[in-house]
């Protein structure tokens, strides 16, 4: 690659300063991969066009540069083609890191809040294949778990979507929570809200998120229920580890009340969230190795977004 570039900067070449470079990333460790794609976006008076599989490569090229080809077709990534706004790129740019950058290799993606997520729906997706609801999971399926750390996963979902046809065929689910808390906090009091009038405004949040969000290949799945963690508690078919999960994280816990409890914890921002969701997920994968006890019901209200999400990402519609 050095040689040639050293004849496409001669003074005296006459032909296409054009350099075509197939999987640049062969051979070369990750630090070098990096030194290499830094000092080539500085090369000027040469065309260079590059193919890579390497998520180090992609984090470190401006995203209005790269291409991802997709089926029979080639989709440039530069504002006039997608939705994404200028300051979209400049937080992408900022934010799209390595591990994030995987979503340009995958055959679907699934974009996350944080670390609970991230941990539990692998282990979901292959209790969902266990159960027979899909046949692959999400290694299997070629599917990226993206955690974006928090809720600017509409940033990263207009990467594929476009101004105008043809779509981007990598479906993309968005997972989120619905954010509404069931219960308050008054000075030293924990009093559940009341069911009956948190219906229409669950309904109406959840219909503003689908409807910010929803659009072509992407879709968003939304908790039922405040949090991850709080609809766990609630599903018939995953109750039951989560509430196991939950007393070991959580050692003082009143076990006759663990609803008030979840929520206490939600509200003082004390949830081990993370440890939780890394004991549920070590038992479901444990059980599938062995006593294949647990199983996930495809329409338990309760967890159905989280099914939905995966089988969306994986392909699969209903």
């Amino acid at each position: 690659m050095a040689v040639e570039l050293v004849h496409l900067s001669k003074s005296d070449w006459s032909g296409l300063r054009t350099a075509l470079i197939e999987e640049l990333e062969a051979h070369l460790h990750p630090q070098a991969q990096i030194r290499v794609i830094g000092e080539l976006q500085h090369r000027e008076n040469i065309q260079l066009i590059l193919t890579s599989h390497s998520p180090n490569l992609t984090s470190k090229v401006p995203l209005r540069n790269l291409i991802l080809c997709e089926g029979n077709n080639a989709f440039p990534l530069g504002s006039e083609f997608t939705k994404l706004e200028d300051d979209d790129y400049k937080f992408l740019e900022c934010f799209l890191d390595v591990t994030k950058s995987n979503l340009f290799f995958a055959n679907g993606v699934i974009l996350v809040e944080g670390w609970a997520e991230e941990l539990l729906i692998p282990a979901l997706a292959k209790l969902m294949k266990s159960s027979g609801i899909i046949n692959r999971d999400l290694t299997e399926a070629g599917v990226s778990v993206v955690n974006v750390g928090g809720t600017a996963y509409l940033r990263y979902a207009k990467i594929f979507l476009r101004k105008a046809e043809p779509t981007i065929g990598i479906p993309v689910s968005i997972i989120t929570d619905l954010d509404i808390p069931e219960y308050s906090k008054s000075g030293d009091e924990y009093i559940a809200l009341n069911a009956a009038d948190l219906m229409a405004e669950k309904e109406i949040a959840i219909n503003q998120k689908k409807s910010d969000l929803d659009d072509g290949p992407v879709r968003v799945f939304v908790a039922p229920h405040w949090t991850l963690e709080y609809s766990l508690l609630r599903s018939t078919s995953l109750g039951n580890v989560f509430t196991t999960s939950f007393k070991e994280a959580h050692t003082r816990v009143d076990d006759a009340d663990l609803e008030y409890e979840v929520a206490k914890k939600l509200l003082n921002k004390g949830l081990k969230k993370q440890h939780i969701a890394y004991l549920m997920s070590q038992a479901i994968e444990a059980d599938i190795r062995g006593a294949k006890k647990f199983s996930i019901e495809e329409k338990d209200p309760a967890s159905q977004y989280l099914v939905d999400g995966i089988k969306h990402a994986c392909g699969i519609s209903d």
